[in-house]
């Protein structure tokens, strides 16, 4: 395979992700707005209609890697899978979606082929002689420039920080598909058990008030659901940090590995604005950040920004809406 770079696509019930398409738009940046070296490699069983519609939309070339022990996300068997192809293959780039399956097997992945992995990458500078890799550390705040120092580079594309580009070229990219043994791993995949209805609850409401770990405490959740109450179609959400530390349920999580929300209004309460968060609420019509963090990230989104302390400044507000608006 003449083919420099590999973007692994991510897909599920017939349907390709639209975080493969950016990844493919790294790719294309990697190769100076070219798509004749970049090869799609798609995992997974009965590949072959998702594999053709993705060579039809993008003009790149595919490759199908079949098996029925593959058709539900195991990332044992996607490293030993792809470990086996790229071993033969050698490609300069591989790029993967940084989603939840993509995190959890370039790793691994990247190990086994003795490649650096560098992780949610948001940019690409092409001008030096090696290409580097941007990626935001400290809450958003600094970008790290990260160069790879192997043959080959596992990188791991953040969702919302690349553009899903349309068709380059007229011509159709071709379909190869490969039916591959997958060995007995220590670890099977039985089956995928959907969360409950709480993401549509959000999906469908006008208001949504969110919380970060900047509310400081669990405690202070009482403020974010008083806020809420103002509002008769309205949910609460948050960010993950608040759910990894156990102040709400992950059903309550906004963002690329929680809920995609288009709310009509978007509190955005003690949340410093990392792009894992932001890109699950581009959708939105009008954001409110309140942080006591001048420059805290959000902020650069937000339509209304409130540089104080949410104890002081929430009760202030539900007071005046109550005297206004009721």
């Amino acid at each position: 395979m003449q083919n420099k770079i590999a973007v692994i696509a991510q897909h599920a019930g017939g349907r390709t992700d639209p975080v493969t398409y950016e990844a493919i738009s790294c790719a294309v940046k990697l190769c100076a707005g070219e798509t004749s070296c970049i090869k799609i490699i798609v995992v997974g069983d009965r590949v072959e209609k998702i594999a053709g519609e993705m060579a039809e939309k993008t003009g790149v070339d595919i490759l199908a890697i079949e098996n029925s022990q593959l058709g539900l996300y195991n990332a044992e068997a996607y490293r030993e899978v792809l470990s086996d192809l790229f071993k033969e293959i050698v490609p300069e780039y591989i790029v993967i979606p940084h989603t939840s399956t993509g995190y959890d097997f370039a790793p691994s992945l990247a190990i086994k082929l003795g490649a650096t992995c560098i992780t949610a990458v948001e940019g690409v500078n092409c001008d030096n002689e090696k290409r580097s890799f941007l990626r935001t550390v400290s809450n958003g705040k600094l970008f790290a420039e990260v160069v790879s120092k192997t043959k080959t580079t596992i990188i791991t594309t953040q969702p919302g920080a690349w553009p899903t580009e349309g068709k380059r070229t007229e011509r159709k990219g071709s379909v190869e598909i490969i039916k591959t043994e997958v060995a007995p791993g220590k670890t099977k995949t039985l089956a995928f058990k959907q969360s409950d209805d709480l993401g549509m609850e959000m999906a469908n409401s006008e208001v949504i008030v969110s919380a970060g770990r900047g509310i400081g405490k669990k405690e202070n959740l009482s403020l974010i659901e008083d806020v809420a109450k103002l509002f008769p179609r309205s949910a609460i959400g948050c960010s993950r940090a608040v759910c990894d530390a156990g102040w709400l349920e992950y059903r309550h999580q906004v963002g690329i590995t929680g809920t995609t929300v288009s709310p009509r209004l978007y509190f955005a309460i003690g949340i410093s604005g990392a792009i894992q968060h932001t890109s699950g609420i581009k959708g939105a019509q009008m954001v409110v950040a309140v942080n006591n963090d001048p420059v805290a990230r959000i902020f650069n989104i937000a339509d209304y920004c409130v540089v104080e302390d949410l104890t002081q400044f929430l009760p202030v507000l539900m007071e005046e809406y109550k005297n206004n608006y009721k």
